[in-house]
């Protein structure tokens, strides 16, 4: 399933990007595209929601990485929203739950 990526509507200091689909080393640009849109919202906090995310690899993660560094030195915050609880093993899994400041999977 390719990956839709929708840059919501601001509320509040929030920007919101809801993702859908598979998250890939083959559209993985179009979240860091989004992210970058988004920052140019001057937002508190960029909000990823992964709720219809199915499958997510390595550039995937390297995207969120990168969306993290961007967050920062923007003077925001990057909020990963509805993880799935295989979403946050893989970030776990990764050893990236503590830098996303992301809660480690239950057993």
């Amino acid at each position: 399933m390719p990956l839709s990526v929708e840059l919501g509507t601001p509320s509040a200091g929030r920007v919101p990007i809801i993702l859908s689909g598979e998250l890939d080393q083959s559209n993985a640009g179009l979240l860091r595209d989004a992210v970058r849109a988004a920052l140019h919202l001057r937002p508190a906090v960029v909000c990823v929601d992964f709720a219809l995310v199915t499958f997510m690899d390595s550039s995937g993660l390297a995207s969120i990485v990168a969306a993290k560094r961007w967050c920062n030195d923007a003077g925001c915050g990057l909020s990963l929203d509805a993880l799935s609880h295989s979403m946050l093993r893989r970030f776990h899994m990764s050893g990236l739950t503590e830098l996303l400041g992301l809660p480690a999977p239950p057993p």
